[in-house]
């Protein structure tokens, strides 16, 4: 009776914020520190079986002062590259586990964002989140009459003061010069998915690029960058949405919505 059953679901699901960061999370916890780990345990396995070998006479000087210790080349070589081995491991992890803690921060902020655009919805707007393309995803798409957004979430720790400004289109996080490329990433992203609609359905839509900061204080953006990319606290995004004018009829925006989602069920 088991035999012909298959799962009922025709469609791959849509994906949810941060879930590229999460399967990254995952891949480094249990392949990448997984991996190191059972390493150290098998170099100090083999540090101490070669320590046993190599020098029970020590034990024994230990118990009764007459044995010297038999050293020979090989186990000085083999005990040596054990202990580069450790070394090297340890190191790894703890690579691995700042680029985990990273990878934490910046998930947990694409979610908080994630469901701060869910609400967006109730405005009849479509959002869709993380779409995937070649290498680098779009963390996410908001659909509007006014224009389609995409939204490059940035989340990083700050001081109570610390603040968003700008100087020579470069981004100033607190005391830290971000420079422009993150600017160059978003705007990237949107011309990526503005010829991806324009192959698709053949219709040139309005793509605005959107770098979102989670619980920063953002100063007012020059007017000059205010033209080509909106960089604001994600709560202030539905009020520069609504100050724009209408561009994309309804019809057009569901079809845009529709290419969407089949691309992220076809290859994501």
């Amino acid at each position: 009776m088991k035999k012909n059953k298959k799962s009922p679901l025709k469609d791959s699901p849509l994906h949810t914020a941060g879930q590229s960061l999460d399967e990254s999370i995952h891949y480094l916890a249990f392949d990448g520190l997984a991996i190191f780990f059972i390493l150290i345990l098998l170099f100090l396995f083999l540090l101490f079986e070669l320590l046993y070998l190599a020098f029970p006479p020590i034990i024994i000087k230990w118990l009764n002062q007459t044995f010297p210790p038999q050293i020979t080349p090989i186990t000085i070589t083999i005990l040596l590259l054990s202990l580069i081995g450790i070394i090297y491991c340890i190191c790894r992890l703890i690579i691995i586990v700042k680029r985990i803690k990273s990878s934490k921060l910046g998930r947990d902020g694409e979610r908080i964002v994630g469901e701060i655009f869910d609400n967006l919805r109730a405005q009849g707007f479509v959002v869709f989140h993380d779409i995937v393309a070649n290498n680098f995803n779009i963390d996410h798409v908001i659909l509007t009459p006014h224009g389609i957004f995409t939204v490059e979430t940035k989340t990083r720790s700050k001081n109570p003061k610390d603040e968003i400004t700008f100087k020579d289109d470069n981004i100033i996080a607190g005391n830290i010069n971000l420079g422009n490329k993150i600017i160059i990433q978003a705007e990237s992203q949107s011309k990526w998915l503005k010829s991806v609609l324009k192959e698709s359905t053949g219709k040139n839509y309005p793509v605005m690029p959107v770098i979102v900061f989670p619980d920063w204080f953002i100063k007012q953006m020059p007017e000059n960058l205010k033209k080509r990319i909106w960089i604001l606290n994600p709560k202030m995004l539905l009020y520069f949405i609504n100050e724009e004018p209408k561009r994309i009829d309804k019809s057009d925006m569901h079809l845009a919505a529709f290419h969407i989602s089949r691309y992220i069920r076809m290859y994501n």
